[in-house]
């Protein structure tokens, strides 16, 4: 059993490091890319642009939401 932990803890700290080095990056890209995408459907509805894909627009800003939360949840993980 004291070899299976070790091997956990040997497979889990490198991807744990890794995973906590892109982090800022990670969570800078995906709050961003949700922030820029609400402000675009903003936007357009305020300009009533025709044709335009708002719910589309809100599913992938906030698809960007859950991506950053399923990230931190890795990060989570791998630090148990």
């Amino acid at each position: 059993m004291t070899h299976m932990r070790w091997l956990w803890h040997l497979i889990r700290l490198p991807i744990l490091l890794l995973l906590v080095i892109l982090e800022p990056v990670v969570a800078f890209a995906c709050g961003g890319l949700a922030l820029l995408g609400v402000m675009v459907v903003v936007f357009f509805e305020l300009v009533a642009a025709p044709h335009f894909p708002m719910w589309t627009m809100i599913a992938i800003s906030i698809s960007f939401v859950f991506a950053l939360a399923l990230y931190e949840g890795a990060i989570r993980l791998f630090s148990e």
